[in-house]
């Protein structure tokens, strides 16, 4: 872009010194005005798409900034509900382990007075 704009600047200064040293026609010097205006604009549409570009790029870093940032919450979240759930699981065995001896502590205790009636019985 750079190159477009030194080539308009000496079109230009070319063009101003051909008119200065009168060795330039009129059109000669009418058609590198015409040339270095055309080359100018150029620049000018090359520079606005430019920065449009870099509009677009800074929009895009942004959003993949704050996607980055969504996933990194939703993997804070997920780990917290997998610790919890492995907690509510832990819990659990527990629960089924003291079921477990609940049960057994009562069958021991109603078996044993069974056998015992049954023995008074026939004694």
């Amino acid at each position: 872009m750079l190159s477009i704009v030194s080539r308009s600047s000496i079109a230009a200064i070319l063009a101003g010194t051909l008119a200065l040293g009168g060795c330039a026609t009129t059109s000669s010097v009418k058609h590198a005005q015409d040339t270095a205006d055309q080359a100018m604009s150029a620049a000018q549409a090359a520079q606005a798409a430019a920065n449009k570009a870099q509009s677009s790029a800074d929009a895009a870093a942004s959003a993949a900034q704050q996607a980055q940032s969504t996933a990194e919450q939703a993997n804070s979240t997920a780990q917290g509900a997998a610790n919890a759930a492995q907690a509510a699981n832990a819990k659990a065995d527990e629960l089924s382990t003291t079921m477990q001896n609940m049960k057994a502590k009562h069958y021991r205790k109603h078996r044993g007075s069974s056998g015992k009636a049954r023995a008074g019985e026939r004694g």
